[in-house]
């Protein structure tokens, strides 16, 4: 197994949505007026692509507002010269984009009750889902006291002390829930910031925070403002140190901790790099992964290799695959043509013995945003594919 390389494609869930919203509706819904979830004239492009934690599955966030369950074949890597066609297993419909998603870490398919994952949409309470029949379990609700609003959680995980327990982030706070209490709301908020009004010191940070990564009991959170804070006991203790972001991205979409957890990996929209940070100096950047196509408000999936030797892979918009050593300092190590549309997403096997990659982008009507000729067609891959390594 590498992943530096040629990999080799072993399943795909080929043309079935080089469609529009609408005509995805009327395939997987036969004699079913379409729901009017998403934009119906839109591509149905793949948003993200995230693999439960067995390995056995891969859930998947379309533009239709519907995440579906592709478990993968038994013989996947079976010598085949054809991939093997993936169909959804089931489909969860939101009435509104997802925001986040966390899979149970314990989750495996032989048990179903650990077959499930949290989901967080807008003006809605988080709920808890069945992975495999798109039941609704439990729900947890996060509300402004003051305005009795629901609030809008932008990025979640579960902590990896106690699988019970899940983390979420909204604007200018971290919220702690319990999964076996539902109906409840969280059983700790930490403000990163005391009020809207607060001077910002070295140990707070005003925005909404979209990224979450913990590691070594250090939980790492990112802004949509640019900032980073680190907080010691998973959160809950006090604050190690918040900087800001160089460069000249738009907002921060993912933080990853290194294989060896030295090391923070900061992913930001409009961004054609991966900024790399040294935890023990908060705030010390130690250089930059370059060569990332992504100069886009897309979100393009960032993932790492824990089970080989910690690689860092990212899709970009010129439908390749990058890859960059672990300790690499900047240049792309390997890539490959996986799609003929942006990688929204790139994402490794818990096992490191396959990697799933997702494609789309909007494009209204299918017409290419940056074609003068608006009769010209742009070529769509709405795709998930899973790659042999």
């Amino acid at each position: 197994m590498s992943l530096l390389k040629p990999p080799k494609l072993v399943a795909s869930t080929g043309t079935a949505y080089n469609c529009t919203v609408a005509e995805t509706s009327a395939r997987e819904s036969p004699g079913q007026k379409w729901s009017g979830l998403g934009n119906s004239d839109e591509g149905n492009l793949f948003k993200s692509a995230l693999w439960s934690p067995d390995g056995t599955c891969v859930l998947t966030n379309s533009e239709d507002n519907i995440l579906r369950t592709f478990v993968l074949p038994v013989h996947l890597l079976d010598p085949s010269d054809e991939a093997k066609l993936l169909t959804p297993y089931s489909q969860t419909a939101s009435a509104e984009p997802i925001s986040c998603l966390a899979i149970y870490p314990f989750m495996s398919l032989a048990e179903s009750a650990t077959c499930c994952f949290l989901k967080s949409t807008r003006d809605h309470p988080i709920q808890l889902h069945d992975l495999l029949t798109a039941n609704t379990r439990a729900s947890y609700p996060l509300i402004n006291p003051q305005t009795e609003k629901y609030l809008s959680p932008q990025s979640m995980l579960f902590t990896p002390e106690d699988a019970n327990k899940f983390i979420v982030g909204s604007t200018s706070q971290i919220s702690f829930f319990d999964l076996h209490r539902p109906g409840e709301g969280p059983y700790l908020d930490f403000k990163t910031i005391p009020t809207r009004r607060s001077v910002q010191t070295g140990e707070t940070m005003k925005g909404i925070v979209s990224a979450l990564a913990i590691d070594n009991g250090v939980l790492a959170a990112g802004t949509l403002s640019r900032q980073v804070g680190l907080y010691e006991n998973g959160g809950s203790g006090s604050t190690i140190g918040v900087f800001t972001i160089d460069g000249e991205g738009g907002g921060i979409t993912q933080l990853l901790w290194s294989k060896c957890g030295r090391y923070l990996h900061v992913v930001e929209r409009k961004s054609d790099v991966i900024s790399v940070y040294d935890v023990r100096v908060a705030g010390k950047k130690v250089h930059d992964l370059k060569g990332r196509v992504a100069e886009t408000n897309q979100r393009i999936g960032v993932d790492i290799a824990y089970s080989l030797e910690g690689e860092v892979v990212s899709g970009g918009t010129d439908g390749m695959v990058g890859v960059w050593e672990a300790g690499g300092e900047g240049e792309k190590a390997f890539e490959w043509k996986a799609h003929d549309d942006v990688v929204s997403g790139a994402a490794i096997h818990p096992g490191g013995v396959v990697a799933a990659t997702c494609s789309g982008t909007r494009n209204l009507g299918g017409l290419d945003e940056g074609s003068d000729d608006r009769s010209e067609e742009r070529k769509r891959d709405n795709s998930l594919k899973i790659w042999a390594l």
